[in-house]
């Protein structure tokens, strides 16, 4: 029987000349549970965003991908691949064993690409257009009704479900070696809006968010039953992540909620505790490996770096000029932090030392798309990412001088 679990909320950019700014809340770095120390309470003024906007000067050809010098971070990144869609591009989401790359667009295809390009033994150096081609090694072209918003594997990398503004997700059984589907499709269509993300618990439960209800789905994919609908939030549910018993979705209403998936119960509610006030949406949730850090970003461009266990915030941080910062996520190694904005930058900062030195710069802008960046995700073993963006592109990107793993 499905529980339905109710919850009632107690919680609630800078200028193109200007380099992104951090504020931070912290004498020490947190790296795992064991080094926690007491930290000092923050300010609401520094938390707030400046009411400047400016305009998308990252205007590039749509083949073409701006290199910033990370001489501040010595780290620098290329585009290795690219693939090029007719529509705006999502979502995508990295195979665990770091040899696919799943793409879904707004033209309603599920593409599923190799990332061979990025092994040490075969991998080739860029093009003089910048980039090569993904090759794509299964596509379907009308995979949803509407377009893709979501994707993700599970933890075995034997399923692969996506999302959709057709309210629907679709979960298709994967032969990665062969790369190719697998069983009869399962399709769940509880959601009353759209899916927006998608996370796999474990190999068999799987984490949907969206709008619509508003609410945290929570399915078990085997039994092809939803198991847990959570609410309390009150707007439309951008992302969602976990580790061990928690769960963490982050939400339009501008708060994050903790639920405790043991008890079925919302455990804490991150959003006018910060002193936010309420008043930006909550577009993206990340934790490092440890389970007790968490940085989200936001509609207005702050991103925060918030500590689970202690329950304070640690710092803010604007490593973009744009209104918007869409996604973060924190590398294996929990000191970087990748970010992408609507300003079309792609952005990797040093959270080490937004917390040790906030003077100091710590954000370094590593490229851009030539319109808004809809996505990041860092590959699980090698130092690439990938980015979705609205130019109809997903681009892979290596690293030329590495990052500390």
């Amino acid at each position: 029987m499905k529980a339905v679990v109710s919850t009632q909320s107690t919680g609630g950019t800078n200028s193109d000349n200007k380099k992104p700014t951090t504020t931070a809340v912290s004498n020490g770095w947190l790296e795992a549970p064991s080094s926690l120390h007491t930290l000092e309470s923050f300010s609401e003024d520094s938390l707030r965003p400046s009411k400047t906007s400016t305009p998308n000067k990252l205007v590039q050809p749509v083949s073409s991908y701006k290199i910033a010098d990370s001489s501040m971070l010595k780290v620098k990144f290329s585009p290795t691949a690219v693939l090029e869609d007719v529509q705006p591009i999502r979502a995508a989401a990295f195979h665990p064993g770091g040899e696919l790359i799943a793409i879904g667009s707004n033209s309603k295809a599920l593409r599923v690409c190799s990332c061979h390009m990025l092994s040490d033994s075969v991998q080739t150096l860029v093009r003089d257009d910048g980039c090569q081609d993904l090759p794509v090694l299964f596509k379907r072209n009308r995979h949803h009704r509407g377009s893709v918003y979501a994707v993700a594997w599970n933890k075995t990398g034997n399923l692969l479900a996506t999302g959709s503004n057709d309210k629907s997700v679709i979960v298709v059984g994967f032969d990665a070696d062969n790369c190719i589907s697998v069983g009869t499709d399962r399709e769940f269509s509880f959601h009353k809006g759209t899916v927006r993300d998608i996370h796999f618990h474990d190999d068999r439960t799987m984490l949907s968010v969206g709008g619509g209800d508003n609410l945290l789905h929570l399915t078990d994919v085997e039994k092809g039953t939803e198991v847990s609908a959570y609410s309390g939030h009150t707007d439309t549910i951008h992302s969602v992540t976990s580790h061990n018993d928690t769960m963490i979705t982050g939400s339009e209403d501008a708060t994050i909620r903790l639920w405790d998936r043991r008890t079925n119960a919302c455990t804490r509610v991150i959003g006018a505790a910060l002193g936010t006030q309420g008043t930006s949406g909550v577009t993206s949730v990340s934790l490092n490996n440890f389970g007790n850090l968490l940085c989200a970003s936001r509609d207005d461009g702050l991103c925060l770096l918030y500590d689970i266990e202690l329950g304070k915030l640690l710092a803010a941080f604007s490593p973009h000029t744009a209104t918007t910062c869409r996604s973060v996520q924190f590398y294996r190694n929990p000191r970087y932090i990748l970010s992408g904005s609507y300003d079309g930058t792609i952005a990797l900062t040093c959270a080490e030392q937004v917390l040790l030195n906030p003077e100091v710069p710590c954000t370094e802008i590593l490229g851009t798309h030539r319109d808004k960046v809809t996505n990041v995700m860092w590959h699980p073993t090698k130092q690439a990412f990938a980015t979705c963006s609205a130019d109809r592109t997903v681009c892979l990107w290596t690293a030329k001088e590495g990052i500390a793993d």
